[in-house]
Formats: C-alpha cells, structure tokens, sequence
C-alpha cells in the first residue's frame, strides 16, 4: 500500500511538474521578445493599416464616410455607442478589459467544461486573439497556429492600448456575404451608420460574428433572432442593460433585406488618389436612383455594377453594385462597347466616314481572321449608322483596319482606356482584348464624346457618332432607350455555350450611365443579353427628371444636307441631290462641313469644298 502510494505521489509530483514545464514552455515560446526560429516577430503594419483611415466628402463638402487603408470603411470606435461595444464584449469575450492577451481564467473553464461534457466545443479566444487570426494567420488549426496566435496577441497587448484593439477588432470582423467591418454591416442591415445603430441591432451584428452564414439576418431569420436574444440576455446578465432597456431591445427588429451595395463608390473613390482628404462628385439623389434601378439584378446568379459619370468633369456621380465583394477597378472584355471608340471615332476624325457612308457587311476574310455577326447572318450594304446601330461586326473590323491600328489605339488610350501590348489582332474592334477594361474608365470615355471630344477628338466627329448612337438607342439594340433622349451603345461578350458579360452605356448632354453584368462562374442567364437588362436598368434611371438634361450639343459647323437616295441604294455612293431629284427619292443626313458628299449641279444653293469626302469599302493588306 505504501509503495503505490509513493508511485501515485511521484505520478503527481511529475504531472505537475512536467504541467509546470510546459506552461513555462508556453510562456518562454510565446513570448514576442524572444527570438525563436520558425515563429514570427510582431509587425503592426497590417493593424495600422486597417485605421491608416481617410476621409471622403460628397459634391456638397458634406462628410460620408471614412475609409482605411484596406479600402474598407471604417467606424471610429470613439463614435461608437458603449451598448454596441457591450454588445460585442458580452457574448465574444466578457472579461476583455480585465485579462491580458491570454484569458487563463476562461482557458480553464472552458477546459473542464470540455472534460465534463466529452466534448471540445468550448472556444476560449479573446478578443485580441480573434483579430490576430483575422489579421495575421490563416484559419488552419493547429497547435503551431494556436502558438503563432498568442506569440502574436501578446505582441499586440503589449504595443497597443484595450480601446485600440477593440476599435481594430470591430473593423475587421466578418459578418458573410463579404461584409467586413462593423460600418459596412450597419449600412447593409440597418441603412445607418455604425455610430447611429440601436442596441437591438448591435445585439444582431453580435449575433452574426460566431457563424455568418448560419445566423444571416436574411436568409436565416429565425436563427439570427434566437442568438440575438443570447447576447440581449448576456448583457442584462453582466449589467450592461437594465431590466427595462432588456425588454425594449428585445423588440423585433426589421433589417434592410437588399443586398445592393452603394459602398461600391467609395471603393473607387479611394482607388484613385492617395489624399487624406478625398473631395468627390458623389450625388445623393441619383445614388438612389441607380441603387433602385439596380435592384432588378437582387438575387440574380450575377454581378452587376451601375456607374454615372458628369459628362464635363468627367468625374464619378454616383456608383453601385449587388455584391459586397471589391468590384471597382475590375477588369472584363468590354464587348462592342469598344466599337465606336476604336473603330467609328478614329473613322469619323480621319475622314473616312459619315453616319450616311456605305459599308458592305459580308463574310469577309482579314489574313485568317474572319469574323461574323450574331446570329450568324449578314447585311449587305448598310450605312455606318446602321451598322453601328446593329453592332454589326464585320464593318467594325473593317474600320478599325482602315484606320490603322496605332492610330486607332492612340486615340482609344487618350480617351482613357489602356491596351496591353499584346493587343494588336483586328479582335480589338470586337473588345478581345487581353487585360479587359474597368467600366469606369469606359463612361468617362463616352464622358468626352458627349462633352463635345475635349479637343481629343473634333466636336464635329464627336458630335457625329453621338448623333449615331442616338439611332442605337431609338431603334438599334438599345431600343429599350427609345424616346428618352440619350444616346448608347449595348455589348454582349460569350461563346457559343453562353454570354459571360452583357453591358449597356448610355449618355445625354449631363450624364453617361453604364451597366454592367457578368457572370463570375459559368455565364449569364439564357437571353441576357447587353440589349435586355443592362438597357432597361438605364431606362429606369434615365426616365428620372434628375438625369433629364438635354441632348448633346450641336455645333454650328454639322450641316444637313439632303442625298440622291437612289445612288445611295443602287451605286452606294454619297451624291447631294440636284434640282431635279424628286422629293420621295431624297433622304437628309449630318455633315461636319469638313468632310462633305460630292457636287451638285446648283452650287449655288451650298457652299464648300467636297474633295476630301471618300466611298468606304475594303481593307488594306
């Protein structure tokens, strides 16, 4: 008996020995001063980062917004309300305030908690924890991870204050559907700012952080509620609420249920310059507008993005997409939204084209590339107009071979899109390109055609091809346009197999709209098509009197002249009718007085000099 109780205090004496050894193992290993192989030293980098803020400003001075350096908005945590906080510190980490990095008193709980029960369910990360895996590591678990873990938010407890840390943790959480950061969720549940939220629905972003996707307000309601009424309880239960408070938060609550996402123009916002103080267009009212009109893509198995650009400054009005995923800036082939800034305005600028000009759409061989249309049928003889109006492709190409292909991307690239050098195939005409474009340097392009070409293309020519694409919105494939006013350009990009990108870009002498859809995986729905919703969004933005500005402005040097309609169909040639051209066998068309059709017989009743106007067909070699 004696001999096993000598073996039974010598087993006891090792185990705490040995649990002695291994705590100050722990202690030594996790300690951020000391240097150990393998284990990585505390950079504050990626948490300055996070509150390395800025500050944007509507087109009234008016503040909106702050955002970090991780492009994400961000929520003062001197601003916040302390039941928000209280609501957080209750159910994630009570004690936030009393222990250091390590919670030992929570560890050893949740241990014999675990023992008891036969299960390892018990979590026992503070706070700081919690933002050292979000911040640093990855979600792998392992003890190694765990090591790295502590290492690290001892590190973090030791260079920075509670408050600190409690600001960076609240701007870093993730609440699913890729809402990151206490503001950002407020304003997707609650349409307010984190600073302004009620403690019920504190209680409900609190509710959401241990597993986004189970306790979705939205799409699983019941579940939200029941671990909102835990964190209701938990504070009653520490004291951060009264029994009366308690009742009132209790209260249902309703959060927004659209998942459209405003957030998206501050992203690009902050993309484009370094300044701390960023002075934007941003219009309260047509964001909106294009917010409403974006709410027919909720739901829908896509991405879409609507993007509204001053025509004169150039500068972002308004911007929104349905997702909560960091879209400004991202790049897809622009389909025949290329078209007229390629191929017709360089056409129209060197003269080799009017709107009235002849082409022949026919199959049509360019060294081995030879493109078709959609559905796979051709024309015949069309005018520019109509084949910019159809999105015809051959012609398309034609022009842009015409023109030269560095001369055509050189004036692309002065109305701001960029070109990899690997794009040099005739594909160009039909958006192949390598890197694609984002949609915001694709309106502020259209922003100079309806501005008048700034002096990066004539006012004639621009004016010219916005004239044609007005005929895209009255009649082409932007019919859904009609009567509104605007001029626009629709752009399907797919295979055979389907479209994977639909886009519609619209303008009047104030505004250019652009739409956006695409598919991230596989393609869009059946018939989705730039034509279908992309131009119907804009049609629901452009019928609101606040984007109603008139159309683009004439210059006095476009004249209409009146065409032999006869040579014109016939002999597809450009003649001005005569004195004895009968009425019916005329047609009007739109000249720059620069580039005008040939001699009449009464000169006298025109004036001008016609030599410089050509017949367009073919391609050079």
């Amino acid at each position: 008996m004696n001999i096993i109780r000598k073996i039974l205090r010598i087993s006891v004496a090792a185990a705490i020995i040995t649990g002695i050894a291994l705590m100050c193992a722990v202690v030594v290993i996790t300690d951020p001063n000391v240097n150990i192989g393998g284990l990585p030293d505390f950079d504050a980098a990626p948490l300055e980062k996070i509150s390395d803020t800025r500050e944007i400003y509507d087109a009234d001075g008016k503040l909106v917004c702050k955002i970090g350096g991780n492009g994400r908005l961000y929520a003062d945590y001197s601003e916040l309300k302390p039941e928000t906080v209280n609501a957080f510190l209750s159910i994630e980490d009570s004690r936030f305030f009393e222990h250091g990095a390590v919670d030992v008193q929570r560890i050893l709980k949740a241990a014999a908690t675990d023992i008891l029960s036969g299960s390892a369910k018990e979590g026992a990360s503070t706070i700081t924890q919690q933002l050292v895996k979000n911040t640093y590591l990855s979600p792998e678990k392992t003890i190694m991870r765990k090591i790295k873990e502590v290492r690290l938010a001892r590190a973090v407890e030791k260079d920075m204050s509670k408050d600190e840390i409690l600001g960076l943790y609240l701007n870093s959480l993730y609440f699913g559907n890729n809402i990151y950061g206490i503001e950002t969720a407020s304003r997707r549940y609650f349409g307010k700012t984190a600073s302004e939220i009620t403690v019920g629905e504190s209680a409900l972003l609190a509710a959401m952080i241990n597993n986004p996707g189970k306790y979705d307000p939205i799409s699983r309601p019941e579940n939200a509620e029941k671990r909102r009424k835990l964190v209701l309880r938990r504070m009653l239960e520490l004291g951060h609420l009264s029994d009366n408070d308690y009742e009132l938060a209790c209260a249902p609550i309703n959060p927004v249920s659209t998942r459209i996402n405003g957030n998206v123009f501050f992203g690009y916002a902050a993309k484009e310059t370094a300044s701390d103080k960023i002075f934007t267009a941003l219009d309260g009212n047509i964001q909106k507008i294009i917010e409403s009109a974006l709410s027919e893509t909720e739901g829908r198995e896509f991405v879409s993005k609507v993007i509204v650009t001053d025509c004169k400054s150039g500068k972002t009005v308004a911007a929104a997409s349905n997702t909560f995923s960091d879209i400004a800036g991202l790049k897809r082939s622009p389909g025949s939204t290329i078209k007229p800034l390629i191929c017709y305005a360089p056409a129209l600028e060197n003269k080799i084209i009017t709107p009235i000009t002849p082409l022949l759409d026919a199959q049509t061989d360019f060294g081995g590339y030879s493109p078709k249309n959609y559905p796979n049928k051709f024309h015949g003889w069309v005018t520019a107009e109509n084949a910019l109006s159809m999105s015809l492709n051959v012609p398309a190409v034609k022009l842009l071979d015409m023109n030269g292909m560095n001369k055509s991307k050189a004036l692309c690239e002065k109305l701001g899109i960029e070109f990899s050098e690997n794009d040099n195939g005739l594909a160009l005409a039909l958006g192949g390109m390598t890197n694609g474009v984002d949609l915001l340097p694709l309106c502020r392009a259209y922003s100079v055609i309806a501005a008048g070409g700034k002096n990066i293309i004539s006012k004639e020519s621009a004016y010219l091809l916005s004239s044609m694409l007005m005929k895209c919105a009255s009649s082409g494939t932007a019919k859904a346009l009609n009567g509104l006013g605007v001029a626009a350009k629709t752009g399907t990009v797919g295979t055979a197999e389907g479209n994977t990108d639909a886009y519609c870009i619209a303008y009047n002498g104030r505004y250019v709209v652009g739409v956006w859809c695409g598919a991230t995986e596989g393609y869009l729905p059946e018939g989705l098509t730039g034509g279908e919703m992309p131009t119907s969004i804009c049609a629901e933005i452009f019928k609101n009197s606040a984007l109603q500005c008139g159309a683009v402005e004439k210059p006095n040097t476009i004249v209409t002249v009146e065409i032999d309609a006869n040579e014109l169909e016939l002999n597809h040639r450009i003649v001005a009718a005569s004195s004895a051209t009968l009425p019916k066998d005329r047609i009007s068309a739109e000249f720059s007085i620069y580039n005008m059709p040939g001699r009449k017989a009464d000169e006298d009743l025109f004036f001008g000099k016609y030599e410089n106007f050509d017949i367009v067909d073919g391609f050079t070699d």
